[in-house]
């Protein structure tokens, strides 16, 4: 049976859907908790490989072991290494791959976050669409799609018929 409200269902149920997915993987450039990070270079290799797209959520604690994220003045992207060790508020970092400790020992509030989530390949993804070809084509593809004329189907209604 068909009620007048299922479309009003509808609209709520993909906007919950939508406001969950926004306060899960929102950025927070856009006012999220995450950072979205593209791993490079063969540091952490076999954890995680260059190309990776990684998500660091920002906590309280860090404890030694994790994987987390750290800004320094150097390089405009976050280092995303293993702590090492964490005395008097001062972080040691190490790239798995790596023999040597990294030279910077962030404090608390230059760490980015853990790391929360690896999206695997979608680095490359991400880089791929970033080359203006590319990304151009996509958009221009995008855009003559939606401004393309679309036939309308006619919807043909069924008539019932009630036995009296």
């Amino acid at each position: 049976m068909w009620f007048p409200g299922i479309r009003l269902v509808k609209i709520t149920a993909l906007l919950l859907v939508l406001a969950g997915g926004w306060w899960l993987f929102a950025p927070r450039s856009l006012g999220g908790y995450d950072t979205y990070v593209v791993v490079s270079g063969p540091s952490m290799w076999p954890k995680l490989v260059s190309g990776d797209l990684v998500i660091l959520r920002s906590s309280r604690r860090y404890i030694s072991g994790e994987v987390a994220g750290y800004h320094t003045p150097q390089l405009k992207s976050p280092v995303v290494h293993q702590i090492v060790s964490i005395q008097h508020g001062s972080f040691t970092f190490k790239g798995v791959n790596n023999v040597y400790e990294d030279p910077s020992h962030p404090r608390t509030s230059e760490i980015v976050g853990r790391l929360w989530m690896d999206l695997g390949a979608g680095g490359r993804l991400l880089r791929l669409v970033q080359m203006p070809v590319i990304g151009g084509a996509l958009t221009f593809s995008a855009m003559a799609y939606t401004c393309w004329p679309h036939k309308r189907r006619r919807h043909r209604y069924r008539r019932r018929i009630h036995a009296t």
